[in-house]
């Protein structure tokens, strides 16, 4: 049974599933250079066929993750690039929309019955829209992919994002399950409560669209002067800086702007799309790191509070949890250490690319595939592999006046030895990462306890925030050294964070927070990844510390690098000096 299952909202994926197996995963915007890119993932879509060598005419299904066509068929979607979005040039027309949303807006925020209104009188409008809309997305994916629009169907988006979760978690069909899904908003709904016993998925609570505390966080980004959508993560890492005091008092505030009722939905004062229109009444003269810390308490406690009357209600203690608030890895720690936990499982990359993941494994479901054929997810390198040849082919075009290459027969060993002389080195190496964290085959490398790192990397590599931390990759047998985990929470994929030992305060302090001493880390084991698992083996040997300092290989603003020709163009672009490319050490003369 072959599978195709697409993601076509923002962050679009292709995931290829052969008889239960996920046999590739790729994003649109590593093919495309364009970060988050949205629409119909057509290169990735060829890709996943090219990896594993299936033809179109062999699947047997495609799954979307959206059932909305008005996300499914976006303009963006249609064409697969942001840089072909039609201009509209209707200077009256515009104002007409200007001032339509200006009034929908107000009527949120100041007659709250209008919500009820919003959420069931609009869609009416759009049926007919959303007819043509299918009709154009279906033909556009059989001329794109040459898949017949017979074999399309679409998965409601939660359902989606519980699939994702359910069948790739490491418990899956050995417990009962408790799947929580949590975002913005997706086919209506933003949130679910589901649990999975003996094969049988049962719902038992859905919120509506509309009370999102993912749409708040979001907005509260925005707030911040930064991308809602896109730097939530850096309002997470701004958090622990501020007062915890100061956090408390306005805690107290935006706690009345969202709750949890009894029956596991969550509520909000106003439309949460509109939330900005309120929130700077209530951060007027507040400071910036007490707005991030106050929002990131608020996210943590729902949650909290959220996970145990679940458990309480349904008496299940082992959680899988999927959709973008999950993406936030310091609630998730909050989550893990609740007494009523016994286990949790989150989706790597819980966004909305996952649901290419989850739909893919609905249509599975659907069609008859047998449950007992799954295994849970162990490892995320689902992309695409080069070869010597070809990397050896891409390297011929580089300046030799600039650059030095050599072909190391141990290519492990060199990086080691360059690591623990402090140098920062890239590495490329085997099939890419699929999501969000680069996971050793497509990261930059450091040694965890050189500060000087945090300062080569952010202001001539990655010019990240100066307050955002880095993460560790830890050997799988030296976990205990480094930080706390006495529920054995497989962090293979950087979902999470734990409070690290007093080892770890000291062998790996550029590679944690720097306020609260946490870390995001990648259990690295030897037979998933036995080539990244020997580098920071020999690490071990020349410097006593078991880990390396480990973040992603791009440039500020783009996605992970994919191929050689990419790898290259950062080294050339950046302060990188050292570039570990398969079996070749590329580094620029003088160095």
């Amino acid at each position: 049974m072959i599978i195709l299952g697409i993601n076509a909202s923002h962050t679009a994926t292709a995931c290829l599933l052969v008889d239960g197996e996920i046999k590739a995963c790729i994003s649109e915007e590593r093919i495309s250079r364009i970060k988050g890119q949205g629409g119909l993932p057509v290169k990735a879509i060829r890709e996943v066929f090219r990896i594993t060598g299936c033809q179109p005419s062999a699947v047997d299904m495609v799954f979307f993750g959206f059932k909305d066509p008005k996300v499914n068929s976006s303009f963006a979607s249609l064409r697969g690039t942001r840089e072909n979005l039609p201009v509209e040039e209707n200077i009256f027309f515009n104002k007409i929309k200007k001032a339509l949303w200006y009034l929908k807006e107000e009527l949120l925020v100041n007659i709250p019955w209008t919500r009820v209104l919003y959420n069931n009188v609009f869609p009416i409008f759009y049926k007919s829209l959303d007819r043509t809309l299918f009709q154009n997305l279906l033909s556009t994916v059989e001329k794109e992919t040459g898949i017949s629009k017979e074999k399309i169907r679409f998965a409601d988006h939660h359902t989606a994002h519980v699939y994702s979760a359910i069948f790739t978690a490491p418990l899956f069909g050995k417990k009962p399950l408790l799947c929580l899904t949590l975002d913005g908003m997706g086919d209506g709904y933003c949130s679910t409560v589901s649990t999975v016993k003996n094969k049988h998925i049962k719902f038992l609570a859905k919120t509506p669209q509309g009370n999102s505390l993912g749409e708040l966080y979001s907005f509260v980004t925005y707030y911040l002067g930064m991308k809602m959508g896109e730097h939530e993560y850096k309002v997470m890492g701004l958090a622990p800086y501020t007062d915890p005091k100061n956090a408390e008092k306005l805690f107290l505030k935006l706690k009345k702007l969202i709750w949890i009722n009894n029956d596991l939905t969550f509520s909000t004062k106003v439309h949460s799309f509109v939330f900005h229109k309120i929130l700077p009444k209530i951060f007027e003269h507040e400071r910036f790191d007490n707005i991030a810390a106050a929002i990131q308490l608020l996210t943590e406690r729902l949650l909290m509070e959220w996970v145990e009357k679940a458990v309480k209600l349904t008496g299940v203690h082992d959680l899988v949890c999927a959709g973008g608030v999950f993406m936030n890895v310091k609630a998730n720690q909050k989550i893990l250490e609740l007494p009523v936990v016994n286990s949790l499982y989150v989706v790597p990359s819980s966004g909305d690319e996952t649901t290419a993941i989850g739909a893919a494994f609905w249509g599975y479901d659907k069609l008859g595939g047998e449950w007992n054929n799954i295994k849970s997810l162990e490892h995320l390198y689902l992309g695409t592999d080069y070869s010597n040849a070809d990397i050896a082919e891409e390297i011929k075009k580089i300046n030799k006046k600039k650059y030095q290459v050599k072909e190391v027969k141990h290519i492990e060993k060199e990086v080691a030895k360059l690591l623990s002389k402090g140098s920062v080195v890239a590495r490329f190496y085997g099939p890419m990462e699929f999501g969000a964290r680069a996971l050793g085959n497509r990261s930059i490398l450091a040694h965890p306890a050189n500060l000087d790192s945090i300062r080569e990397i952010n202001e001539t590599i990655k010019s990240r925030d100066f307050w955002m931390p880095f993460a560790p990759s830890v050997l799988q047998e030296k976990q205990d050294d480094y930080f706390k985990n006495p529920k054995r929470y497989p962090a293979n994929f950087m979902s999470i964070t734990f409070t690290s030992t007093n080892k770890g305060k000291q062998d790996l302090k550029a590679a944690i927070h720097q306020y609260d001493f946490t870390l995001r880390p990648q259990i690295v084991r030897k037979e998933v990844n036995p080539s990244y698992h020997r580098i920071i083996t020999e690490f071990l040997k020349l410097t006593g510390i078991g880990a390396v300092l480990n973040t992603s290989f791009n440039l500020h603003g783009y996605p992970i690098v994919m191929s050689p020709k990419d790898a290259l163009e950062v080294l050339k672009n950046s302060g990188l000096k050292y570039l570990a490319i398969s079996d070749f050490l590329v580094c620029k003369k003088g160095h």
